[in-house]
């Protein structure tokens, strides 16, 4: 009698980690906790992504210095906005020069 091979079992896994399977039996039960985690995450990302942008901050900058201009802000207020944003900009570029 000849020896049939053995097949490995393949099982799909899903992103976090285990079987389609389980994911799908679980759905009723971990389907919320797990979308409210997912939204998060994709919330906490969008913030963070918004946060360090330098093209933001530098139109602030901009905007700042053509309101100055325009005579709608005072030396003094122009000066503590603009050091506000330099600080803030300084700031992401040594946060992305950490990464």
């Amino acid at each position: 009698m000849a020896k049939r091979p053995i097949r490995k079992r393949r099982v799909v896994r899903t992103e976090g980690g285990g079987s389609l399977l389980i994911d799908i039996l679980t759905l009723p039960v971990l389907g919320a906790p797990r979308f409210v985690y997912w939204l998060g995450k994709k919330i906490f990302e969008e913030v963070e992504r918004e946060e360090f942008d330098e093209g933001k901050l530098q139109g602030q900058l901009l905007e700042l210095q053509m309101r100055y201009e325009l005579g709608e802000v005072n030396d003094e207020e122009y000066s503590e906005q603009e050091t506000a944003i330099l600080d803030k900009l300084n700031a992401v570029r040594k946060a992305k020069e950490e990464k």
